[in-house]
């Protein structure tokens, strides 16, 4: 078969490149996916704050189905999202490998899809089997807790013969098949691993047709399939023909999409003119058969998908808006149109008027984004002092119970690279973290955004600011422990500096008093001499700015308090029951009155705060 894929790897001279940093962008975005993983976290882990969670995962099944991503906010893995953000992932990685490697972090990218692909092929437990969900949504979104303090049940389930789920399936595929062409000049092994899973699982698909929220009735009200199952079996066999080059995907695609629909047919495969999405492939189809095959009808279908995208409705301010979409993530379709256009863009020659037209149309949505906007924000969670500190999320929240009650408002932990939900139909944005339209965060909102962002740097747009150092995860280097605290017969105040927040605490000592009864806090230990005394809902998070905490017993007579203390910065969650994991906080010996002269973290190192940056 004839590939005719045209790549200009030139830089763009058209096109006044504004002064953003799409290469930090790019590092930001990637960031986000080490803050969503799920399962035991490997040393690797850059995100001080997150933990190992949900490591039984399949325990209920009898199956290991520990790894892959949190799909959003919440503390679930829904397959079928996560696979189209993967797909998109590994595609930018296959045809914007440049745009990585300018920025540094195509290693990066590599470990994030196999992050992904390998809790898949632990899915993929039978011929016609395949895991596509663990968690429940009642159970989940009934709490409001971070991953590692997770106390309900999170069942697992999956689609099979007599009860199939094509679209689920043909896009697992997709994703496992995408990442053959990834990882095929990289890891050779690895990547006919995925191929071989990739083939078995869309024969699946493909045989055994079903909408998947039919038969894992738990996926409704949250990733129901709209758009039915077609747009991913020819997605699948698109990617699938790419990765193999077999004839009969290419049949496979064409019996989908060369179909006579009545016009008004909902699933009609041709016409669209929408974005791509987590629901709808049929964007990436079109661009993905025009860039395999090069025929002059898929390239014709192809430029007509693009025309309609930069005719759609915009915000007042320049975002590309559907509003029959975008009201929910406006941000996260705007990138998905733009995607595919600029994908489309990369394999059309110099010479075509309509290539510097696209380039435009992705640069000035994803600046948009960046800041470039009424508003003035920069979407990016961490990206700069306008970027959105209350973004929806239970981990990054540092808080538990209800959500609209949690106090502090803003996220005591930065999402990092967490791309916002986005502004209104008006360019309004409000930042706040039960605003779920606007603020909300998920897999598929960053996948389409870091393709984007590997485009223009593949176009030669946008500057690398030279400190790519994956520090932007950690507190700074500079950061100096700060714990004061004092303590008399009434009671101890606590306190932090240098901006070392704590969204939980413990303090512990020793004494031969006896302390009776403690208040405003909650007891963990209290046996004469030794004492563990944690926050509560009541004293909250440790701000970093010297907001005091306290908790209050009476002690009589004379009282000659402890010099030494043992704090410890989370590792401790209020919940329904509370939770101690000193494993999951930072341990400081502290003497009396504390500051930085006098906290010592406990760690082999003990000079640096979190021990993770020495």
């Amino acid at each position: 078969m004839k590939f005719k894929v045209i790549l200009c790897f030139i830089l763009l001279t058209l096109i006044e490149s504004k002064s953003q940093d799409y290469g930090r962008h790019l590092e930001l975005s990637l960031l986000f996916y080490e803050c969503q993983r799920s399962g035991p976290l490997p040393k690797t882990n850059r995100i001080y704050w997150r933990h190992d969670s949900m490591v039984d995962a399949g325990a209920d099944v009898g199956v290991d189905l520990t790894g892959g991503y949190y799909d959003a906010g919440d503390n679930i893995k829904f397959n079928f999202p996560q696979a189209s953000s993967l797909t998109l992932l590994a595609w930018s990685g296959v045809d914007f490998a440049d745009g990585y490697k300018k920025a540094g972090q195509y290693e990066i990218l590599l470990d994030t899809v196999k992050w992904g692909t390998d809790y898949f092929i632990k899915c993929h437990t039978g011929k016609n089997e395949l895991y596509v969900q663990v968690g429940n949504g009642s159970n989940d979104h009934g709490d409001w807790v971070p991953p590692e303090y997770m106390q309900y049940e999170y069942p697992s389930y999956k689609i099979d013969e007599k009860s199939p789920g094509s679209d689920v399936a043909a896009e697992t595929a997709a994703a496992l098949a995408a990442a053959y062409l990834l990882f095929k000049d990289n890891d050779s092994a690895y990547a006919e691993t995925c191929l071989k899973h990739a083939i078995e699982i869309y024969d699946f698909a493909d045989t055994y047709r079903e909408i998947y929220h039919n038969s894992v009735k738990e996926a409704q009200g949250y990733y129901s399939s709209f758009n039915g199952y077609n747009d991913e079996l020819a997605w699948g066999a698109a990617w699938l023909l790419r990765a193999t080059g077999e004839e009969k995907y290419k049949e496979k695609y064409s019996a989908i999409a060369d179909i006579q629909y009545s016009e008004w047919d909902r699933y009609k495969f041709t016409g669209c003119t929408g974005p791509i999405s987590w629901d709808d492939k049929r964007p990436g189809a079109y661009i993905l058969i025009a860039l395999v095959t090069g025929e002059e009808k898929r390239m014709k279908d192809a430029y007509t998908y693009c025309d309609a995208i930069l005719k759609k409705g915009y915000t007042p301010g320049g975002l590309w808006y559907d509003p029959e979409l975008s009201m929910w993530g406006s941000n996260r379709y705007a990138a998905n149109a733009a995607s595919m256009v600029g994908m489309f863009a990369s394999m059309l020659p110099e010479t075509d008027p309509k290539r510097k037209e696209y380039i435009e149309f992705v640069q000035k949505q994803i600046n948009y984004m960046l800041g470039d906007n009424p508003a003035k924000v920069n979407f990016v969670v961490g990206a700069e002092e306008s970027s959105p500190k209350a973004v929806h999320h239970r981990g990054a929240s540092g808080t538990y119970g209800a959500e609209d009650s949690c106090i502090p408002s803003f996220n005591v932990f930065t999402l990092y690279g967490a791309l916002a939900g986005g502004p209104g139909s008006d360019d309004s944005y409000k930042d706040s973290r039960s605003n779920f339209q606007m603020n909300e965060v998920a897999l598929d909102y960053n996948a389409a955004f870091t393709m984007c962002l590997a485009e223009l740097l593949h176009f030669g747009l946008g500057e690398k600011d030279g400190e790519l150092n994956f520090d932007r995860a950690w507190p700074q280097r500079s950061m100096v422990p700060d714990i004061s605290i004092e303590m008399d017969n009434m009671g101890f105040k606590l306190s932090t500096g240098s901006n070392m927040i704590c969204s939980s605490w413990c303090v512990s000592w020793k004494s031969d008093y006896d302390f009776g009864n403690i208040y405003h806090g909650t007891v963990v230990l209290n046996e004469k001499p030794n004492y563990i005394v944690c926050s509560d809902r009541d004293t909250g998070y440790l701000d970093g700015q010297g907001g005091i905490q306290y908790a209050s017993y009476n002690i009589f007579g004379d009282f000659t308090p402890p010099t030494e203390f043992e704090v410890m910065c989370d590792g401790f969650h209020v919940g329904r029951p509370a939770q101690y994991k000193p494993e999951n906080g930072h341990k400081y010996k502290v003497v009396a009155p504390g500051g930085p002269e006098n906290t010592t973290p406990l760690f082999e190192n003990g000079n640096c705060w979190p021990s993770h940056i020495c």
